[in-house]
């Protein structure tokens, strides 16, 4: 994707100063973009900008000026498909990363890289750069069942983010964590190898249960973690059936028609009126990677990489 020059100068947006480097880590975000879009484009796939980003591309036409990375949504049938094609087709040393059930990440490279060879083709950003791809899935119709279903959901990714972490009661921890899985075996009828990794198990069961009603004549979809902890985060599944572009920065994205409901729904009435962070974080960790880098060699970050600057 082309940029001017301009584009990676630091500016003031909202009241808010945003970094040259975060431009240009934000210039990589869009770079990845247009090879997802490339991908849904060959295989008639559908997405959507999500989360900050559908706000973004509704309120600021581009990034919230103190967001740090871009949100998509698919729906789960199109979510399993992208993810197919996505690891033939994305560019080499691409990468499609599960982060959790229902999320997983495109990232350009998985290490900070400061070779200039690299340096060039991601307008001098070295940092790992990821897109964030949440999937919707459908819901019960009853009440009841979405409360069992989000409960299963939860019971099972609770004990997979968690199977690793100890205590100091290691025997307390260890017999309560197998009493645990034996109880999801029962409640799911699923049989956890005890032979092999369990945490990649639990995974895979957990996004099973996410997906439990694909094939159900369902009128709502939901990215699941987010609706057990926020139970009115559901949508018609209606909404998605049409969709608009919509300028971000220097090119387009998709969203759902019904923006305002979706963002009336998530942020509240006020959607349009913007609440200042205090400062970019998510690339905090990197930043602090790169500043023991350079002073491992004696030498101090240079201003040019930070973006963690108050």
């Amino acid at each position: 994707m082309e940029f001017a020059a301009e584009y990676f100068q630091g500016e003031e947006r909202e009241g808010f100063y945003v970094q040259p480097m975060m431009k240009r880590a934000w210039a990589v975000s869009l770079d990845i973009l247009k090879e997802i879009d490339a991908i849904c484009k060959r295989r008639h796939i559908k997405y959507y900008g999500w989360y900050g980003t559908l706000l973004g591309a509704v309120r600021h036409q581009g990034f919230i000026p103190w967001d740090d990375d871009l949100d998509l949504a698919f729906l789960r049938e199109d979510y399993e498909r992208f993810q197919y094609f996505a690891r033939m087709e994305l560019p080499e040393g691409w990468k499609v990363m599960e982060v959790g059930p229902t999320l997983i990440r495109v990232l350009n490279t998985e290490v900070i890289r400061l070779d200039q060879d690299f340096l060039d083709r991601y307008h001098g950003c070295p940092l790992v750069i990821g897109v964030d791809i949440f999937c919707l899935d459908h819901l019960p119709e009853n009440t009841a069942d979405k409360e069992v279903h989000l409960n299963l959901f939860w019971a099972v990714c609770n004990l997979y983010k968690h199977w690793e972490l100890f205590t100091d009661d290691k025997q307390w921890v260890e017999k309560n964590r197998w009493d645990q899985l034996g109880e999801i075996e029962k409640l799911t009828g699923c049989r956890i190898d005890r032979q092999q990794p369990v945490k990649g198990q639990l995974y895979a069961l957990a996004d099973r249960i996410a997906a439990m009603y694909w094939d159900a004549q369902s009128d709502e979809v939901a990215n699941i973690p987010w609706m057990y902890q926020r139970r009115h985060y559901r949508f018609s599944r209606s909404c998605f059936d049409r969709i608009i572009e919509v300028p971000f920065e220097n090119t387009t994205i998709p969203i759902p028609e019904d923006y305002d409901l979706m963002c009336r729904l998530i942020y509240g009435d006020d959607y349009r009126t913007p609440i200042m962070r205090a400062a970019h974080d998510g690339f905090k960790d990197q930043i602090d990677i790169l500043r023991e880098h350079f002073k491992s060699q004696g030498r101090d970050l240079p201003e040019w990489f930070d973006m963690t600057l108050e």
